[in-house]
């Protein structure tokens, strides 16, 4: 054996066994982030999936529920690691800040119809959140 081969076998069986140990245990969630290490990132403007009464920021794109009930109060989850706002294009309506990883409270508004908002920080993005 050559003498710089043992020092870099060594180091490739210390990396085989880091990514063993790191390696997915059978579960198939998939992240955002697992998605961009794959070279797969999330189309633009595409979040993740909402919960009925959630409004999901990722990936500097909203995803709303189909429909709220007016006066509902929902939760905001932002999954991106910057600070978002979910802000009614009518003014007044509603305005929440949300810090990278963070979730707020949204309070609805109480008569029905179609709210357009936006983000104050990040001007292409825009969402509608039907009330009814």
């Amino acid at each position: 054996m050559k003498p710089w081969t043992t020092p870099l076998l060594a180091s490739v069986f210390v990396a085989a066994c880091a990514l063993t140990a790191c390696s997915n245990d059978g579960a198939t969630t998939t992240t955002s982030a697992d998605m961009t290490m794959a070279g797969t990132t999330p189309a633009p403007g595409v979040a993740a999936a909402a919960a009925p009464n959630e409004i999901v920021i990722a990936g500097f794109a909203f995803s709303v529920p189909a429909r709220v009930p007016p006066g509902d109060r929902i939760t905001v989850r932002n999954d991106d690691t910057a600070e978002h706002t979910v802000t009614a294009d009518a003014a007044g309506a509603f305005d929440v800040e949300i810090e990278g990883g963070g979730t707020a409270t949204l309070t609805v508004p109480s008569t029905p119809g179609t709210y357009a908002f936006h983000c104050t920080y990040h001007p292409t993005m825009h969402a509608a959140l039907v009330v009814g």
